[in-house]
């Protein structure tokens, strides 16, 4: 049997009752089983052999066997779902190794809950996206670090938003995508606000953002959660009080109160020009009603200590208030904030008050 395989190797392998026989046996034939030179004949004796030791009562055997044919370029499905379907210490290095293990296979794993094997999956090398994406929906946060960490592994962008989704509280989970060594810039965005300070410096330098944006973005989503508090107070004087502690903590920023008008949030935003201008509220309603008087406005912003660049959104956000008799408590913000934003595109003293990155800046603070 040095050059060929025959059938004595299959009655060697009928008579003899050694394991330490049979397992090198099995490594004799899966190393034949590779090989170019190996006749139809002969492949086909080779699998009768395995379909022979694939269920061979020793795990010695099927463990050899599994070892061997792991880093075989195609073995037959049924002996294939023989080996991955059997216990962990044969089925592992097989569903690691084995190149041509199909979708459905990795399917068929991932859906029966065992959690090792599970774990082997998402440490394949060059993993699919839609792969990927079955293990965040099938499998416990462990495995879904380990996918993390699998630098091969490719990880959509909708896969990213789910982990962060249901992962966001994860310490573990927040760690590996940090240190993962390529994440797109908008997922860095998106998890950058569930980091630590220390964890967020990582971020900046692992994969070179500029530390202005992810402080912008924290400031962003903070502006967010204040107007959504916002939102639930129907009172002036809830409205007034929140207001008051903002102020008094330095957390009424120019961007928070734009972006307040910007949203439809007229009363926050009112309270909140009447806090910074040291302005009676009755007054700043009265200046805001009439939107025709453009200068008593710019100067009730400069009050506030409003930058001029942002003008311009003030205006045409106070305009869609009173073209569309902007109730918040009825309409959809979206709409709104969109219509915001094409006038300020249009607005008439845009050429002379913004550039071009004035623009988007402002547009990035409201959307």
């Amino acid at each position: 049997m040095a050059n060929s395989l025959n059938k004595e190797d299959v009655l060697k392998l009928a008579e003899n009752h050694s394991v330490e026989m049979r397992s090198a046996t099995a490594k004799k034939i899966s190393q034949y089983y590779d090989s170019p030179n190996l006749s139809p004949q002969e492949m086909k004796l080779a699998e009768e052999i395995f379909r022979i030791m694939v269920v061979d009562v020793e795990d010695k055997v099927r463990q050899v066997l599994s070892e061997s044919l792991k880093n075989s370029p195609k073995v037959p499905e049924d002996i294939v779902n023989k080996l991955i379907n059997d216990k962990e210490s044969i089925a592992i290095p097989f569903i690691k190794y084995y190149k041509s293990l199909s979708d459905e296979d990795m399917h068929h794993i991932l859906s029966a809950s065992n959690l090792e094997k599970q774990k082997a999956i998402a440490t394949r090398q060059n993993l699919p996206e839609k792969i990927s994406d079955s293990i965040v929906d099938k499998c416990d946060e462990e495995v879904v670090g380990v996918l993390i960490s699998n630098n091969s592994a490719i990880i959509g962008e909708k896969t990213y938003d789910k982990i962060i989704d249901k992962y966001h509280d994860s310490d573990n989970i927040k760690k590996r995508i940090v240190y993962r060594s390529d994440i797109p810039v908008s997922i860095a965005e998106k998890v950058v606000i569930y980091l630590s300070t220390e964890l967020q410096k990582d971020l900046i330098t692992k994969h070179q953002l500029p530390a202005d944006l992810v402080g912008d973005i924290v400031e962003q989503v903070k502006e967010k959660t204040t107007l959504k508090i916002s939102e639930e107070f129907s009172s002036d004087k809830q409205i007034e009080e929140l207001i008051k502690e903002l102020y008094s903590s330095n957390n009424l920023t120019s961007t928070l109160v734009v972006r307040s008008i910007c949203m439809g949030d007229l009363k926050f935003f009112e309270y909140a020009l009447s806090a910074l201008s040291s302005s009676p509220i009755l007054e700043v309603r009265k200046i805001l009603s009439n939107t025709q008087i453009d200068f008593m406005i710019r100067n009730l912003l400069r009050k506030a200590f409003i930058p001029q660049s942002m003008f311009p959104a003030v205006f045409s956000a106070l305009r869609v208030l009173k073209d569309i008799n902007f109730d918040t408590q009825k309409h959809n913000q979206r709409p709104f904030i969109h219509k915001v934003i094409e006038r300020i595109l249009s607005y008439e003293n845009v050429s002379n008050e913004l550039s071009f990155d004035d623009v988007n800046y402002l547009i990035s603070k409201i959307s």
